[in-house]
């Protein structure tokens, strides 16, 4: 009978250890590859997957933004139905540790009439695309990513980032008072799975 207690735990500890280390990784892979937006005063607004202060590498990483307007539900529809329209989606190998990921690069203007529009760019403040506030309730960026660890357990993380056009005002205006280099606080990040 003490043999068998003994290769009972011996077994439970084998196939205990990857369950409970799996767990702690699934739960500590909240806090990597959280999103940020930044402000260049030189390239414009950056919403990025912040690997810089980490140590940890992501591989495999799926993204896409795009503009999303909302058009509450009235006759004929009971529903709000969603317009979106895509302005980047890729993909990529890695993001390694002390490098952040650019997921869409971006301008905003205000216009002589008061009309805002935000512009799509390059990396370096070149105008790819452009769209006016009016057009789009919300900018949406999802993204995919897999966390590499030592033990080799795939985890992957999955977020949505949303911000309003609303604040999106709110931070260009801020912007126009202090032009320099910074961090905006993201209004809306969701974890999935």
């Amino acid at each position: 009978m003490e043999i068998f207690l003994s290769q009972l735990s011996a077994l439970i500890a084998f196939f205990a250890f990857p369950a409970i280390r799996y767990f702690f990784l699934k739960r500590n892979a909240r806090k990597e590859g959280l999103p940020e937006l930044w402000y260049l005063p030189k390239y414009g607004f950056r919403l990025v997957i912040r690997n810089l202060p980490r140590k940890r590498c992501l591989s495999d990483i799926q993204y896409k933004a795009y503009l999303r307007e909302i058009k509450a539900s009235s006759s004929g529809s009971s529903v709000a139905t969603f317009n979106d329209k895509r302005l980047v989606e890729q993909r990529d190998f890695f993001l390694f540790p002390c490098t952040d990921h650019i997921l869409i690069s971006f301008k905003i203007e205000k216009d002589n009439f008061g009309k805002y529009f935000i512009i799509v760019t390059d990396k370096v403040g070149n105008e790819v695309d452009r769209e006016s506030f009016d057009k789009f309730s919300i900018l949406v960026a999802d993204y995919t990513a897999i966390l590499e660890n030592w033990f080799n357990f795939d985890i992957k993380l999955a977020k949505r980032v949303e911000l309003s056009a609303n604040s999106l005002q709110q931070i260009f205006e801020s912007v126009q008072k202090n032009n320099q280099e910074q961090h905006f606080l993201v209004e809306r990040v969701r974890n999935v799975g």
